[in-house]
């Protein structure tokens, strides 16, 4: 029996470039993508379809048509009106278990938290995160024992020392809890080093709706403060997240209860990039590989490596998206276009090189899912890799260089099997500045490596001249100011004016001044770039804006200072602390629109 979509036949199809005519011998089609939960539109019935890439001219009982994605708002291609589709179709394995949650993209790694100075044992973390664009059922989660060594990354050598008890976790969809079983149990105990443990939620008899918000509360405790216990989070305040801390089980479920604020000792350093206990956001417990199944309908699902170029390494919580992304890459895989939001999991981590990846004490995540692989009837929970590492391999000699990023690339086909499709990711520069990353002008190259060094290995990788992989993301030519710079970042005042700071209070340069008026919104977690003087430009981040009601805001700023203010200063977004690593602004402005939602294809084939 056919499948149906919307009470029609689903069409499979071809993506084929823009401007061919023909293919399959029939007319190639224009088709745009309708929003979600849409039946009808543009006075007719919205069509179902599924990307066919093992080259069969039939599929679902019709002949497949060759497809132009239109997003550029044409109502005709090849003068045929452009038919509106979803991707989703109906579920292609319902019994599959899949990645699918949004917010919930990496794997523990950085410390382990000491709590001796915070001097409680009983801890809470109430996390948010997205569904898929597609009903999922029957959730699966997995609770680690082991962190990533964000100094030898992806090693995992960062473990607790000692047990952590998980003492429940609660699923929260529509406002229902629904309490976890670990085997049986409401909670687990989690050995230090171990790959951890998985529960399910028998209660949940439910579905979550395509792309819903649901809740997860993970209860924890060590035996005594001075323990440890590592985690996969920081909370983002601004989607509703809490982290709570106690002296025992009781008081803890009545903070719990309450929807009482984090706890103080758990909150400091908002704003501030990812770091250590003593100088950044507090890492909390929870799940990290999340799994279900439903309503899964054929689109990639992304396992990827990589480091903290793709992280956001310089992106905070407060940065986040409404989805709870971080990083270019997260950003972009769960934007909407092309084939639409794609799930994904990162399991690297900051520092992390492909040559230490899937080797020694670089294991265990993969023996994780080689579990899940065995329940899942033999199927991975994600159908392509992409390696977005490379950064952290450069090399002065391009064939070691090049050698440390194909090693695994093989690595990968070895353990996976050799159908599982790798992506591998140009490698974007490194820069530095004589002020502050303002004019083209004042940003230089690091070193001849990040020139002829990089452009070769980056042109093996666009000609896949001996590298084995199944397509490439150009994230380069996104993240530079292609073409004009090849090799540096887009200069800020490049990027564009954003606003004005009207006045920083009292800015004379002598008495310290944390607060500004704008006469544009910022959000917490923005980094800004200021020209303070003429020609002369500082980062400020800010940790609180609120809207004056007249067009204006009232900014504080993470640090205080002392420098002089111009009145009236030119503000711009942030480019870069050190060359290396994007700020949120850069991110959000310039790499993630610039990479086009169509190269999503190629995660497909």
């Amino acid at each position: 029996m056919a499948k149906l979509y919307n009470m029609q036949p689903v069409q499979g199809v071809v993506i084929v470039a823009d401007g061919t005519l023909m293919f399959n011998n029939r007319p190639v089609i224009g088709i745009r993508e309708a929003g979600e939960a849409t039946l009808f539109a543009d006075n007719r019935p919205v069509l179902g379809i599924e990307i066919v890439s093992d080259g069969a001219t039939i599929h679902n009982g019709l002949p497949v048509l060759g497809a132009v994605r239109i997003t550029d708002g044409r109502s005709l291609y090849a003068n045929a009106p452009v038919i509106p589709v979803r991707s989703a179709g109906v579920p292609v394995d319902p019994d599959r278990y899949m990645l699918f949650a949004s917010r919930g993209g990496r794997l523990p790694s950085g410390y382990a938290v000491d709590t001796t100075g915070i001097g409680l044992t009983h801890f809470a973390s109430r996390l948010t995160f997205g569904n898929a664009p597609y009903r999922t059922r029957a959730p699966r989660f997995h609770f680690s024992g082991f962190a990533l060594n964000e100094g030898f990354g992806p090693q995992e050598t960062i473990l607790p020392g000692n047990d952590v008890m998980i003492d429940g976790v609660e699923l929260i969809v529509r406002g229902t809890a629904y309490p976890a079983d670990f085997a049986g149990a409401p909670g687990a105990t989690i050995a230090s080093g171990s790959r951890g443990v998985y529960c399910d939620f028998p209660a949940f008899a439910g579905e979550i709706g395509p792309l819903e918000d649901f809740h997860v509360v993970t209860r924890w405790h060590i035996a005594a403060v001075g323990q440890k216990f590592i985690g996969p989070a920081r909370i983002q305040k601004h989607r509703g997240e809490k982290y709570w801390a106690a002296a025992d089980a009781p008081a803890l479920a009545a903070l719990i209860a309450a929807d009482a604020p984090t706890t103080a000792a758990l909150d400091a350093f908002y704003a501030v990039a990812p770091g250590n206990q003593t100088n950044s956001q507090l890492i909390c417990y929870g799940p990290d590989i999340m799994l279900a199944k439903g309503g899964w309908d054929g689109r990639p699902v992304v396992l990827g490596v990589g480091d903290s170029v793709g992280y956001g390494r310089q992106e905070v919580s407060a940065s986040a998206d409404a989805r709870g992304n971080l990083g270019w890459l997260s950003k972009w895989l769960d934007a909407e276009g092309g084939p639409g939001r794609i799930p994904h999991l990162f399991i690297g981590c900051p520092s992390a090189q492909s040559a230490r990846e899937l080797a020694a004490s670089a294991l265990m995540r993969w023996d994780i899912l080689d579990e899940i692989r065995d329940f899942n009837a033999g199927r991975y929970p994600f159908t392509v890799v992409v390696n977005q590492m490379g950064t952290n391999d450069a090399n002065t000699t391009t064939a070691t260089w090049k050698l440390r990023l194909t090693g695994l690339i093989a690595r990968i086909k070895a353990r996976l099997g050799s159908d599982m499709r790798v992506i591998q990711c140009t490698v974007p520069p490194q820069n530095g500045t004589t002020a502050a990353y303002s004019t083209a002008a004042a940003i230089t190259v690091s070193a001849p490596v990040w020139t002829t060094g990089r452009a070769s290995i980056n042109d093996d990788i666009r000609a896949n001249a001996g590298f084995g992989h199944d397509g490439c993301l150009d994230v380069d030519r996104a993240w530079t100011d292609y073409p004009d710079n090849p090799d540096k970042f887009r200069a800020a005042t490049d990027l564009g004016q954003i606003g004005t700071l009207l006045s920083v209070t009292p800015g004379d340069g002598a008495t310290t001044h944390p607060t500004a008026t704008a006469d544009f919104h910022p959000k917490v977690g923005d980094t800004l770039l200021v020209e303070y003087q003429p020609g002369l430009y500082a980062n400020r981040v800010v940790i609180d804006a609120s809207d004056n009601g007249d067009g204006t805001s009232f900014i504080t700023f993470a640090n205080t200072y002392n420098t002089a203010f111009q009145p009236n200063a030119r503000t711009y977004w942030a480019i870069s602390p050190e060359g290396v690593h994007p700020q949120p602004g850069y991110i959000d402005h310039w790499i993630v629109p610039r990479l086009a939602q169509a190269d999503k294809e190629r995660l497909v084939g």
